[in-house]
């Protein structure tokens, strides 16, 4: 056991923490004895008062007692033990994790051992690694953004939040357009055909709200450009909106011979016929029955670095707006 003046965290809190991790990870178990109050205070090099407020706390949690000649010993092990396994059960089922707590927790340790190992090794004490920690741990707590990908459908928001996710390196969750989350996003992004709508709905203190550009793959324009002229390309999306979006863009691009379905029943002569690649359910409803050409996305690398920039500039504004950084 050791303690830092120099951290934020008053000494007797950091001995009540570290007695209690070690009767958490059973280094401590029930019936053994804690050393006397003054040989503590004097191993570790501070005021005896310290070392009694902090066997104090204990006794309040219930961890320890005295046993008369015998000082103070644990006697909570068991019940601390259970108690940080539904502590942790609780927060992975609030986070939708399926991996077990207990396993997580004993992870989180042997990675922890191995770094410490590996600092003491670089000549550190345990001060300046336990003050390392305690900053990377502030730094990646403050990293924490809630960033949302907004689109009118489900199965568009949650393929390109997916996407984003991988190229960001920040979790993005998909919501829908009209859809109100509890708390304001740190970030919002969408494509350009619905940011005025999203910045009307959205945009409010310390919402940022970002568009993306999301184009066609090219193997999907040719496709559509090799149809011939007197045949009708059909598009059918989930929504009209979206449809017709797709028959503009294609019509800009000089592709005319283009005609919004309604249904996979409306197809009025079309062949082939545009559906969405994030949708395989209406490609499977109209195989056998026409061509299907997927209209597969790829999102704007240029587009995506933007976003990137926006993400790491509200990483810094948050950690540096934070109580432990104040």
């Amino acid at each position: 056991m050791s303690v830092s003046r120099h951290s934020d965290v008053p000494v007797y809190r950091q001995i009540v923490s570290q007695v209690t991790l070690l009767i958490e990870m059973g280094l401590l178990t029930d019936g053994e004895r804690l050393p006397g109050s003054r040989l503590l205070a004097g191993n570790l090099g501070i005021n005896r008062n310290t070392v009694a407020h902090a066997y104090g706390e204990l006794r309040e949690l219930g961890l320890i007692e005295p046993r008369g000649r015998n000082g103070m010993v644990v006697v909570g092990g068991s019940e601390a033990r259970s108690s940080s396994e539904a502590r942790s059960s609780s927060e992975v089922r609030s986070s939708s994790e399926v991996r077990s707590s207990s396993a997580a927790r004993i992870k989180a340790r042997e990675i922890l051992a191995v770094a410490a190992r590996e600092c003491l090794r670089l000549g550190l004490g345990a001060d300046e690694i336990r003050d390392l920690v305690g900053g990377l741990a502030t730094w990646e707590a403050g990293q924490a953004l809630d960033v949302r990908f907004v689109e009118c459908n489900a199965e568009r928001a949650g393929y390109f939040a997916d996407e984003l996710t991988g190229q960001l390196g920040v979790p993005v969750k998909p919501l829908l357009l009209g859809a109100q989350p509890a708390e304001p996003p740190d970030l919002v992004l969408t494509t350009f055909f619905h940011l005025a709508e999203v910045r009307a709905r959205l945009r409010r203190p310390p919402t940022e709200v970002v568009a993306i550009v999301a184009t066609p793959h090219l193997q999907t324009l040719v496709q559509i450009a090799q149809v011939p002229k007197d045949r009708t390309v059909g598009v059918l999306y989930s929504t009209t909106d979206q449809a017709t979006a797709i028959r503009d863009s294609l019509a800009s691009a000089g592709i005319t011979n283009i005609q919004v379905l309604a249904g996979p029943d409306d197809l009025r002569g079309a062949d082939p016929v545009v559906v969405p690649s994030e949708m395989p359910e209406l490609a499977r409803a109209l195989r056998g029955r026409v061509r299907v050409i997927e209209y597969g996305n790829m999102l704007d690398a240029a587009s995506v670095r933007m976003a990137g920039e926006v993400v790491r500039d509200l990483q810094l504004s948050k950690v540096w707006h934070s109580p432990s950084h104040e």
